[in-house]
């Protein structure tokens, strides 16, 4: 088994058990109010008009605000990044988003913003110009506690950039502050 998959699969086996883990905790205790900071990573997949997919490292990062209960203002960013033959491709879309918590443990988010593609690396540097990008995701808060939760997210976001349509799906784990 090559490293990569066997962290994948290690990986999944944790997410496993803090999925039992979390499930056994009492949703309503958790404090969702002012400031919220959250990060995600795990893995995604960059399409795009006319080009081959490319799986890679995936990572969100959003900050902002609990408007009520259930409703967030957030600052989000999440893209792709996949290395190959010395060079480094990235997708990313960022901008302001709205989160809404459909039950205690499952939220959905979507927002509108930029889309960038950069690639750099074995004498390329190369930054596109930015495109509208649109968000979207779903997750399923596994663990909670106080002020604090992990969740497992599902994550799509498309941009036209410079022409061309392009696509990331993303599988995260995300680490949220509240």
């Amino acid at each position: 088994m090559t490293d990569r998959k066997n962290v994948t699969w290690k990986l999944g086996i944790v997410t496993m058990a803090l999925s039992f883990l979390g499930m056994t905790r009492d949703a309503s205790a958790i404090e969702r109010k002012g400031f919220i900071f959250g990060l995600g990573v795990g893995g995604g997949k960059i399409t795009c008009d006319g080009c081959e997919s490319l799986s890679g490292l995936a990572v969100e990062i959003h900050l902002g605000g609990m408007l009520t209960e259930k409703l967030a203002l957030v600052g989000d960013s999440s893209g792709a990044s996949k290395e190959e033959g010395g060079v480094t491709l990235q997708s990313v879309v960022a901008g302001p988003a709205l989160q809404y918590w459909l039950s205690p443990r499952v939220w959905v988010k979507g927002g509108v913003g930029a889309g960038v593609l950069t690639a750099y690396g074995g004498g390329v540097n190369e930054v596109s110009d930015p495109g509208l990008g649109f968000l979207g995701g779903i997750g399923v808060e596994v663990l909670q506690k106080k002020r604090f939760a992990i969740d497992l997210q599902a994550r799509f976001t498309t941009a036209k950039i410079e022409g061309e349509r392009t696509n990331n799906v993303f599988a995260l784990v995300g680490f949220n502050f509240y």
